[in-house]
């Protein structure tokens, strides 16, 4: 399998989600020192703090959501990348280099989008609803906002990251008739799902646990109705993706490995 990273993406935000962190705490001690050293009206006592806490507030909700992401271990494309260990030979795995969707694979039996969730706590999915155990009490949204550790709708952000790259697919490959498949991927091997029927594979990465991503491309091999992709369609759609990307201008930003 062939993966390409977009290497300078994931430096660049693990640096902004470091450099946020300090300037957090900097600007909140800032306030503080000032608020109770140089502030002598009750002016400026009511002003300073109103103009401090947003701003320390927006820049730490930002870290944090960064440092999910990107820094917080394990990292989305390690877990997918050993996730998909052994399969075909001729697959291909972006990670972030589609614009608007952090990870794809085009493989000879389909081309999938994969959207990641990094929470650990336990879930439950059935149909097109989703139940977050730690989302239960009156203050528990509160506490998800400040560690952004909300789910979200992963099915909704799933279908529009699949409509994305089916754009791309049916410029790459017009008439082909291939479907993008998108599949909601939790890369933290100490989350717990209860899967009923979803509208959308919901899967770990991680191979010891089930259902998991790998498992899951093997069902659909198996499938009768399954796709296959020639060499020349994915080359055609290999093309297309760096194209968007920026083509040869860019590619020393990309780290592949075979």
């Amino acid at each position: 399998m062939r993966v390409v990273t977009n290497q300078q993406r994931v430096k660049r935000n693990r640096q902004i989600a470091q450099l946020l962190f300090f300037v957090s705490l900097a600007i909140l001690m800032g306030g503080f020192l000032f608020t109770n050293t140089l502030a002598r009206d009750s002016a400026t006592l009511m002003l300073v703090p109103c103009a401090i806490m947003p701003l320390g507030l927006i820049t730490t909700v930002i870290s944090v959501r960064l440092t999910n992401q990107y820094v917080r271990p394990p990292h989305a494309e390690d877990a997918i990348r050993e996730g998909l260990k052994g399969i075909n030979k001729r697959s291909i795995l972006y990670h972030y280099v589609v614009p608007t969707v952090n990870h794809v694979l085009v493989s000879p039996q389909g081309v999938y989008t994969f959207t990641t969730r990094f929470q650990e706590s336990r879930f439950k999915v059935e149909g097109s609803k989703w139940y977050s155990w730690k989302a239960r009490g009156p203050l528990a949204p509160l506490f998800l906002f400040l560690k952004q550790e909300a789910l979200g709708d992963p099915f909704k952000q799933a279908q529009k990251e699949a409509e994305s790259v089916q754009s791309i697919v049916d410029q790459a490959v017009p008439g082909s008739g291939i479907k993008v498949q998108p599949v909601v991927v939790f890369t933290s091997p100490k989350a717990t799902l209860e899967v009923i029927d979803p509208e959308i594979p919901v899967v770990y990465a991680d191979l010891k646990k089930k259902p998991s991503l790998k498992s899951l491309l093997r069902e659909d091999k198996r499938k009768e109705d399954a796709p296959t992709l020639s060499a020349a369609q994915m080359e055609a759609i290999d093309d297309q993706i760096m194209e968007m990307f920026g083509g040869k201008r860019r590619e020393s930003q990309l780290v592949e490995e075979a």
